[in-house]
């Protein structure tokens, strides 16, 4: 009973607004926090656990095994100085960077490379708006991960000084005056309907049903076994 509670509590806290199965506002706060059992090391744990269980099981290249910890640390302070220090709720932006890139594998659903390649550290297809087309290269993966995370945040009507991607920098003033419209919080369903290159009606939902997902393996009663082995 304790458990189901522990599930359902981290399922509500998953919820914008208080409704449940609805992807949360972008921006985090203190009644919009990401929840305790969200975990970098059982984020990775979840990707392996998904990649493994393919029909072909998928490892994903070493270099990205800390990428968790990156999009919680950046995504607690994605404005950089001097401006003021805005959090979003990086466990979502996690779970969209998952969508785009299949787990981190890079690959189609089936098996064929896309058109991101893991070499240009982009982690949410920025850029990559025509078929056919590279999408950005970044450096290294902290900086794929602040260009996602700032594409992400300038969503919510936040403005973004400095942009790393040059996505953000041609699309943010278009993006944050139809977004100014809804007159409320910005949330990852409103981003989801916006975001190109992706079916607008179940885009939103593929983010809910991830992070429901993740929530009944590492929430409620497997979470506290898993911990064990993952710590």
């Amino acid at each position: 009973m304790k458990a189901r509670l522990l599930l359902v509590t981290a399922l509500l806290a998953w919820s914008s607004a208080g409704h449940a199965a609805s992807p949360p506002r972008i921006i985090a706060t203190a009644d919009n926090s990401v929840p305790k059992c969200v975990r970098p090391a059982a984020l990775m744990n979840f990707v392996q656990t998904v990649n493994f269980a393919r029909r072909t099981p998928r490892a994903i290249e070493p270099r990205f095994a800390d990428i968790a910890s990156l999009y919680q640390r950046i995504g607690q302070c994605v404005s950089r100085p001097p401006e003021k220090c805005i959090a979003v709720r990086w466990d979502y932006a996690f779970f969209q960077m998952l969508i785009e890139t299949n787990y981190l594998t890079f690959r189609r659903p089936d098996g064929v490379p896309a058109g991101v390649p893991a070499s240009d550290n982009n982690f949410a297809g920025l850029g990559a708006t025509v078929s056919g087309r590279p999408g950005e290269h970044f450096n290294d993966v902290a900086t794929g991960v602040l260009a996602h995370l700032q594409h992400v945040l300038m969503y919510s009507v936040t403005p973004i000084p400095h942009p790393v991607a040059k996505r953000t920098r041609q699309v943010q003033a278009d993006v944050q005056e139809i977004m100014r419209r809804l007159h409320r919080p910005v949330t990852f369903a409103d981003l989801a309907r916006e975001w190109t290159g992706t079916d607008k009606n179940t885009y939103g939902a593929q983010m809910q049903r991830m992070a429901e997902k993740y929530a009944a393996s590492f929430c409620g009663a497997q979470a506290r076994e898993r911990s064990a082995s993952i710590r």
